[in-house]
């Protein structure tokens, strides 16, 4: 099957010191492949020179970009929105959500093995090894957060998922405005309230092995699991209460 066209959304509070690089990647990427692959970066208020040398990077590399300023929210409401605009912007079939931090290559986008149904979202699913790729092992605590999400998802959201939260995502274009319209999280398990949606519609949803490898010092804090159990509990009473609507076009089953 010959893959869909894709545009990136990339999400970056105070991403200057990585940002370059991942801009690198996504050239050697568009290079190696013959493609061209439109970025548009959502800056969440960073407060340094992030959209800079993002602007400086594209020039010189000769990607399209095109900046979304927004106030700092976090990084949720920063995907939401972008996810909003661009869906409204764009004629690509696919709107890949992509850290700015570089830790999930791009390089993962050419082994996404794409379905013949159009309403496939694809999801990555962080491996020890892909494509000839080591992964980095992650801190025990990440381990521990990561199985503790991974168990809560189960079995308050009915998600059966290993991986819910890794910024590596690709949605239907012509149905993300209407998934991410629905988003209420605005913390870290905003991608596990998204795919309950795409669930409770009967979207197809495809795992797609990456590795992670870490490029700087880690934002997500020990504390984060307080707050994601609280969240998770606030998306399950909206899943238990129906006050999601399905999206796309009617399924079996649904």
């Amino acid at each position: 099957m010959t893959a869909p066209t894709v545009a990136v959304v990339m999400p970056a509070y105070n991403e200057a010191g990585r940002i370059g690089d991942t801009f690198d990647a996504i050239a050697r990427f568009q290079a190696q492949h013959g493609l061209t692959l439109p970025v548009y970066l959502a800056d969440d208020g960073s407060s340094d020179r992030t959209t800079g040398v993002a602007w400086t990077a594209a020039k010189r590399l000769g990607l399209t970009l095109e900046i979304l300023r927004l106030p700092h929210r976090g990084k949720a409401l920063t995907v939401r929105d972008a996810m909003l605009a661009v869906s409204g912007r764009t004629d690509a079939a696919y709107l890949l959500m992509l850290d700015a931090d570089n830790e999930i290559s791009i390089d993962h986008l050419a082994t996404v093995d794409w379905a013949p149904d159009p309403d496939t979202i694809y999801i990555a699913r962080r491996v020890r090894e892909a494509g000839g790729r080591l992964a980095t092992r992650p801190a025990a605590w990440r381990r521990f957060m990561s199985g503790g999400m991974r168990v809560a998802s189960r079995l308050l959201l009915g998600l059966p998922y290993s991986d819910t939260q890794c910024g590596f995502k690709l949605f239907p274009r012509h149905l993300a405005f209407e998934l991410f319209s629905q988003q209420r999280s605005p913390g870290w398990v905003f991608d596990a309230e998204i795919l309950v949606i795409a669930r409770r519609s009967g979207l197809p949803i495809l795992e797609v092995p990456v590795t992670w490898q870490p490029r700087g010092e880690s934002r997500v804090r020990a504390s984060s699991a307080i707050t994601s159990s609280v969240a998770l509990l606030g998306i399950a009473l909206r899943r238990w209460a129906r006050r999601y609507r399905r999206v796309g076009p009617p399924r079996k089953g649904r």
